[in-house]
């Protein structure tokens, strides 16, 4: 795992982590990154991401919401909110990353940890939500 797709996926597996256990993210987070410490190499980037997610979720649940019109962010799956919900944090937050390139990542990441229907969903949502963000 190299790079910033490596870290996106850090960040993915961390936050379906903190999505299950639905306890205090602070031991939980450092439990993770210390099974993860041979990861040193793109740790850094997958801790940005999710510390933006975390710090902004109401506002980015907001928009996925708005953005996904008839699925409440409740009746989507595990995986498909988390990367959603990565891929808004990028499309929002993250200046250095294309959005284009966003939605591509977080589609791949649906492709390999979700269910069938989620790669077309997650396009379909984040491609909305960067359109709402980007009025012509």
């Amino acid at each position: 795992m190299q790079g910033r797709r490596g870290s996106r996926e850090l960040a993915f597996q961390l936050l379906y982590h903190l999505e299950l256990v639905k306890g205090d993210e602070t031991p939980e987070m450092e439990y993770f990154w210390q099974l993860h410490e041979h990861k040193a190499d793109i740790k850094p980037f997958a801790e940005r991401l999710v510390k933006k997610v975390l710090e902004n979720r109401e506002h980015i649940d907001t928009l996925v919401s708005g953005a996904s019109q008839r699925w409440s962010l409740g009746r989507m799956d595990a995986v498909s909110r988390c990367l959603l919900r990565l891929g808004a944090c990028e499309i929002l937050f993250m200046s250095d990353t294309p959005p284009q390139v966003a939605i591509h990542e977080a589609v791949e990441l649906a492709k390999r940890f979700g269910p069938d229907e989620s790669p077309s969903f997650i396009n379909g949502i984040l491609d909305r939500l960067l359109r709402d963000k980007t009025p012509a």
